[in-house]
């Protein structure tokens, strides 16, 4: 979904008190560089012993299978058999351990950035319709706000899952603080008219199937009453 096409305006402004309490809040969950390191020197001592217990469990096989074979004996025999598994298992270990680490996105940096400029983005677009979904088991709404056919934003409302006549007011122009280098959604702050609530559908996916919190959704707006609730 593209929606810097649907910017009505961006700015660039301050950091507020509370944005940079929650950016210091994602940056004690996010995994800093010596944590990372201690994860990678493990995940290399666990790769490393499993393969070394596989070998040696091989070699126990090809033992007891070499009685009475020259060539299996005679492989077994070399010297340097045992180095040689060493070295190309700890490699394996090594090079999997750096892939294991390459492919692990970690925002911690980018957050440590965006704490130390100071700096977030607000982007207005301009809210066309809302409808919103409720769970069944607290009764909580989860609210979908379009802004086009391919651009749905997603909010939670966690008040309504203890208060049922809570009300959660969406105006025309959603105002979303981002932060500019890890990217997350600060808060929303609205302008404008009310947007009243055009459906309410029950939710019926399992929660490990909703989406995610203050995020823009794949699924387009006229799609989302057969994909979560039916």
């Amino acid at each position: 979904m593209k929606q810097n096409n649907l910017l009505l305006a961006s700015t660039k402004r301050a950091s507020s008190a509370d944005e940079l309490d929650y950016l210091h809040h994602l940056l004690r969950e996010a995994a800093s560089p010596r944590k990372r390191l201690l994860k990678a020197i493990l995940n290399f001592f666990v790769l490393w012993g499993a393969l070394l217990l596989g070998l040696l469990f091989a070699s126990g096989v090809l033992s007891y299978l070499a009685t009475g074979n020259e060539l299996l004996t005679s492989i077994l025999s070399f010297s340097g058999l045992r180095e040689v598994a060493i070295v190309i298992s700890a490699s394996f270990a090594l090079l999997s351990t750096y892939r294991w680490l390459k492919a692990w996105e970690n925002p911690y940096p980018d957050i440590l950035q965006d704490i130390n400029d100071k700096k977030v983005i607000v982007e207005t677009y301009v809210v066309q319709d809302m409808c919103r979904f409720q769970e069944p088991e607290l009764g909580g709404f989860i609210y979908f706000l379009k802004v086009s056919e391919q651009a749905v934003f997603v909010i939670y409302d966690y008040q309504s899952q203890t208060e049922n006549d809570a009300v959660f007011l969406v105006k025309r122009n959603m105002q979303l603080s981002l932060a500019p280098h890890c990217k997350k959604q600060l808060g929303q702050e609205w302008q404008g008219d009310d947007i009243p609530v055009s459906a309410t559908y029950p939710l019926i996916l399992p929660p490990e199937n909703w989406p995610q919190p203050e995020t823009w959704l794949s699924v387009e707006w006229s799609q989302l009453p057969s994909f979560f609730s039916e």
